[in-house]
């Protein structure tokens, strides 16, 4: 791979998986607040801007490198890799998540015993994790990648129409969970497959405007939407075209951020935080919870400029934590924490540069990537 691609491949996921931070950061409020102009509001229209769009170029580049992989290597061989990689993280997160649940607020928060399927694998609802659906998506998407791949290079049109078809609607039921994932793989392997150049230098500056205008609008949507039955439920036909539209001008402006910032001192920073971006996928939400837990001891929960602080910084914040909890783990179990990155430890090497990443620009590759 053009090795200007592969660093901002790279950049592109440690950037969006921050940003995905902010979809599961406390404070939570069920539905939408009232008015944007809340601090709940903004909070609300953050989460849309930044977290909720951030995930589908991740599918995107899972599809586009799936599909690299499958062309050099077989199907049958690659299955053990993505049990490893998806399955076994999935599961050993969920377990971590139910033990801390039920040391937290004890027993009768476990699930009961028709629940543990779905708490841990995620048969047919969201997981105990509820963000590690995701691993599960992506390891349906690549058990059906031959027939993607295929798809891609003789029916992409039609194929792309149905899947997106299928995102709004939600026809293949319980197959994927968040059904607009497929539709973001597919585009991916449809890149490779076809042979599209990729761009790693800035972008035509009109369709990433116009992609940028399309997500500050969008996300405030929901504000507007009418209020009648089956308009503004997530569930109706309005609301999913307003995401996918929403994703897909995410996927325009996260990487064009990521052109961007590859050779700058931002980008430069972010990089050596790369091999991390699995753990930081997996433990975002238990790490950024540890925070608002001391803001919650402290009694600030309720003081505006100190939750809306915490929001903003969250991102940071469990950068930090995360970056200390692979630090210890690799100290104490390495193969425990191979396990739960799915084969992806990062080496000495890399280690020692998240603690002066200004000073590294290009990086090794994370072990078993």
């Amino acid at each position: 791979m053009n090795p200007a691609v592969s660093d901002t491949i790279r950049l592109a996921r440690i950037l969006c998986i921050l940003l995905l931070v902010y979809a599961h950061a406390q404070p939570y409020q069920p539905g939408v607040p009232e008015s944007l102009l809340s601090p709940m509001g903004l909070i609300h229209y953050l989460r849309q801007l930044l977290g909720h769009t951030s995930v589908p170029l991740l599918s995107l580049i899972s599809g586009y490198l799936l599909a690299r992989t499958l062309s050099a290597r077989p199907f049958v061989k690659e299955l053990g890799n993505k049990w490893v990689s998806l399955v076994v993280p999935l599961v050993l997160w969920n377990l971590i998540y139910i033990a801390k649940v039920y040391l937290e607020s004890g027993l009768e928060t476990a699930p009961a015993i028709h629940e543990w399927p779905n708490a841990v694998l995620a048969i047919s609802a969201p997981p105990a994790m509820m963000p590690l659906y995701f691993l599960r998506d992506a390891f349906v998407c690549f058990l059906i990648s031959p027939a993607l791949i295929y798809l891609a290079r003789k029916l992409p049109g039609t194929t792309a129409a149905a899947l997106l078809l299928n995102a709004l609607l939600n026809i293949d039921g319980v197959l994927f969970l968040n059904s607009a994932i497929p539709l973001f793989y597919f585009s991916g392997c449809v890149l490779l497959v076809h042979k599209v150049a990729i761009p790693t230098h800035a972008l035509p500056w009109k369709p990433v405007w116009a992609a940028g205008l399309a997500m500050v609008l969008l996300s405030v949507a929901a504000f507007y939407m009418p209020s009648e039955p089956g308009v503004s439920e997530p569930s109706s036909l309005v609301h999913g075209t307003v995401d996918i539209a929403l994703r897909a001008a995410g996927c325009v402006v996260f990487w064009s951020v990521a052109t961007k910032l590859l050779h700058s001192r931002a980008g430069g920073f972010l990089l050596p935080f790369e091999p991390m971006a699995f753990f930081i996928f997996c433990a975002h939400g238990m790490a950024a919870g540890l925070w608002w837990m001391a803001i919650e001891r402290l009694g600030y929960t309720d003081i505006t400029p100190v939750f809306l602080s915490y929001f903003i910084l969250s991102p940071l914040l469990s950068l930090v934590t995360c970056v200390g909890a692979v630090w210890f783990i690799r100290r104490v179990t390495p193969s425990g924490l191979s396990l739960l990155m799915g084969g992806r430890i990062p080496n000495q090497q890399q280690m020692a540069s998240m603690f002066n990443p200004l000073g590294h620009k290009h990086l090794a590759r994370t072990t078993g990537v």
